[in-house]
């Protein structure tokens, strides 16, 4: 009698405890569910919300007035959008990404977010950090035309004006601005035929920029200069009311740049420089009255960024900043999930454990009483 009664207190052990076994494991998994399911809702809801506070923002659209460009017999217009300094990925030209919405027969519109760069755009605020142009199916383009964050939102217009195309004197381009953005306009470049063009200069690039990369693309890897080019370096100088020895300043800082990039031997930076020295030194000074530079200062001229690095620091920021974030968040779910999942093996462990401990009791009391 007493063995039936201990082999059933043992079978009701072992169901009560599979029992809590599984309550356990149960109220485990729903706890990892609850977490994931908080998270989830948490990432939603905070992606809802920033998503629809730019909205009611600045937005995400630019506009087109293809009234005023005059263009005719097309069927799409497109919008290509990139950053002046040539970084990041961008959609490429008139693809299925660039396709602008029609709003009325004057104006076409384009969402931003379909550049992938929304976020860093609206983020650029006041610096001139990229450049659009619009165009139809047809062939129909405008002259690159310098952007900001604040754009956003606002118009693009034609002028009226041609610009010579920076690469082909043959060709000219449509200028165009913004209706509300005076800062923001056509990119200021210098032409093949050495003409200043544009009025808009991207971050990161000033008037001395210009004629320093200008002098390095004239000047080749063995130190020849293409007069036909560089024979206008002063009137480049007068145009710009640039100082010769700041040119070569931020000549001498590309150059060391490049070596330290391994894009240009030391040899080949050695040559471009004499050369270059040699142009400068022969140039007079309209920031100082006309005056002859002194040939000596063009040859020990420091190597200096005249531009702020604003266009490298921000995409840094911007871009870092992303990948930090969208790090801490993935990290903080995954941190979140696995706290739940330690917990749930703890408990069945130690209910596991109990479950052992008792069936031993058990056996114990049944081989003392037949003892």
């Amino acid at each position: 009698m007493f063995k039936k009664v201990m082999s059933l207190a043992l079978a009701s052990t072992l169901v009560l405890s599979a029992g809590a076994f599984a309550a356990s494991a149960a109220e485990a998994e729903d706890a990892v569910a609850a977490n994931d399911e908080s998270a989830v809702a948490a990432d939603d809801s905070s992606a809802v919300a920033a998503g629809d506070e730019s909205q009611v923002g600045a937005g995400t659209k630019i506009y087109f007035d293809v009234k005023s460009a005059g263009w005719k017999n097309f069927s799409k217009i497109y919008c290509h959008v990139w950053r002046a300094d040539g970084t990041g990925k961008w959609p490429s030209w008139q693809t299925k990404k660039e396709v602008c919405k029609k709003e009325s027969d004057d104006l076409y519109s384009y969402d931003i977010t379909k550049t992938g760069n929304a976020e860093e755009i609206q983020n650029a605020g006041s610096k001139n950090l990229y450049c659009v142009i619009f165009s139809a199916d047809t062939g129909s383009q405008i002259y690159n035309t310098i952007m900001n964050g604040n754009c956003i939102g606002d118009t693009v217009y034609v002028t009226g004006n041609q610009i010579e195309n920076p690469k082909d004197s043959q060709k000219t381009d449509t200028e165009a601005a913004w209706k509300n953005h005076p800062e923001c306009g056509p990119q200021k470049v210098i032409t093949s035929t050495s003409k200043i063009v544009g009025t808009a200069l991207a971050d990161g690039t000033t008037d001395v920029t210009l004629l320093a990369d200008y002098l390095l693309d004239y000047v080749s890897d063995d130190g020849t200069a293409d007069t036909s080019k560089t024979d206008k370096t002063q009137d480049l100088i007068n145009q710009l009311k640039i100082s010769p020895l700041a040119v070569m300043s931020n000549v001498n800082y590309k150059l060391q740049d490049f070596v330290k990039a391994e894009t240009m031997t030391q040899d080949v930076a050695d040559k471009k420089k004499a050369t270059i020295e040699g142009i400068l030194g022969n140039c007079t000074d309209p920031t100082k009255g006309g005056e002859k530079v002194n040939k000596d200062e063009i040859k020990n001229a420091e190597a200096k960024n005249d531009a702020a690095d604003t266009s490298g620091s921000s995409n840094g920021g911007s871009s870092n900043g992303g990948s930090s974030s969208n790090g801490s968040s993935s990290n903080g779910s995954s941190s979140g999930s696995n706290s739940v999942q330690s917990g749930q093996e703890t408990t069945i462990f130690f209910v596991f454990a109990g479950v052992m401990v008792a069936a031993a009791g058990v056996f114990f009391l049944v081989r003392r009483r037949e003892n």
